[in-house]
């Protein structure tokens, strides 16, 4: 796939394989019919749908008897798992440095009377263990943190943490908000012992409009839409079979051949550090060396990230100053969590690479901040 721009946004969405758009439209087109109709085209249609929850479970290493719901975003995947399980009795426990759909589905809960607690975060971005030690008492039956958070690129060792919460709280439930990590990390969910997982289809190149939710068999989940009782009565509505089938392929894409992917997202990484490094810049990384080669978040002491996206936008180079989903708002909640200073905060943007990225962009990157950053340096 090529671009005419160059394009460093793929933490807030990613181009559609034409091979997905193909299937999209087949399933729009020709297989268009209702999976929940009785006739044999539909039932067709319902089979490829269920297919599609077992390639999902395959890759992510869960179980046969658990399921895949299927939703219109992550947004509201994050939205059921929270209200869904949310219990007046019961604490819930997220980082300060969750996507909007997680963090601010907490504070309305609390606003609602829910006991709701906030975990720090490391000076790195990631989930600071002793906190969350402290904060693990019994009261609390769910916990929902980010596996790679979209700002920085930091991976929380999903792993550990759900033995850390199961070995004090056995009976208490575990998501994690997977949407910047799927498809670029490998993911063991039976073996880690998660109980619920958030995906997205338009962060890996599939179209938007889908995302599933992972529950782990046993979990039942108070629906918050009505209706027809699709999903398993977890989630009423009539199901998008053309999103749902190209975003399984999309998924099936990204984890042929991963390492060579990997590897490449990796390189282009060190190749802008490095270029960062040898150039006058007076700048900060924000992402550390552990963190999703993937997501860069850089900050230009002096300059305010704005300025410098729509100074970048001029040589049709396109960042963002963060998650596309808080980027009306002032401020950076993730960074100031992990104590940056105002002035780093300001002079942030986020450059994050997908397989299609090479490094003559970054060259082009790197030659069109040298021309801007001057002119806008206080």
């Amino acid at each position: 796939m090529e671009f005419k721009v160059i394009y460093f946004d793929n933490s807030a969405t990613t181009q559609t394989r034409p091979e997905v758009a193909d299937l999209v439209a087949k399933y729009s087109v020709e297989n268009f019919y209702n999976p929940s109709a009785l006739y044999n085209p539909a039932i067709k249609v319902k089979l490829d749908v269920d297919n599609a929850r077992k390639t999902f479970l395959n890759l992510l290493s869960a179980d046969k008897s658990d399921r895949i719901i299927f939703t219109g975003s992550a947004t509201e995947a994050n939205n059921l798992i929270l209200n869904g399980l949310a219990r007046k009795d019961k604490k819930i426990l997220v980082s300060l440095g969750e996507h909007p759909s997680i963090y601010e589905v907490a504070r309305n809960l609390q606003n609602q009377g829910y006991k709701v607690d906030y975990v720090s975060l490391n000076k790195d971005g990631t989930l600071d263990f002793n906190d969350l030690q402290q904060k693990l008492t019994d009261d609390v039956g769910l916990v929902s943190f980010i596996h790679v958070n979209n700002e920085t690129g930091a991976i929380n060792d999903i792993s550990a943490i759900s033995k850390l919460v199961k070995g004090k709280l056995p009976n208490c439930l575990v998501h994690f908000d997977g949407v910047q990590a799927f498809g670029k990390v490998l993911l063991h969910l039976k073996q880690d012992n998660i109980d619920a997982y958030t995906i997205s289809s338009h962060k890996i190149h599939g179209p938007k409009g889908v995302a599933c939710l992972y529950l782990k068999n046993g979990i039942n989940i108070k629906p918050h839409i009505l209706g027809g009782g699709q999903e398993s009565g977890t989630r009423s509505g009539t199901e998008n079979p053309a999103g749902i089938i190209g975003f399984t392929k999309a998924a099936e894409l990204m984890y042929i051949d991963f390492d060579k992917k990997r590897q490449h997202i990796a390189n282009l990484k060190a190749y802008l550090l490095e270029k960062l490094k040898s150039s006058n810049f007076n700048f900060v990384i924000n992402s550390n060396e552990n963190s999703l080669a993937n997501i860069c978040s850089v900050s230009f002491v002096g300059a305010r990230g704005e300025v410098l996206l729509h100074c970048l936008e001029k040589y049709e180079i396109y960042v963002s100053t963060g998650s596309a989903c808080s980027s009306k708002k002032v401020g950076n909640r993730v960074l100031s969590a992990m104590g940056q200073p105002n002035d780093v905060m300001l002079g942030n943007i986020r450059i994050s690479f997908s397989e299609f990225n090479t490094t003559q962009e970054i060259d082009a990157l790197i030659q069109a901040l040298t021309n801007e950053i001057p002119k806008i340096t206080n």
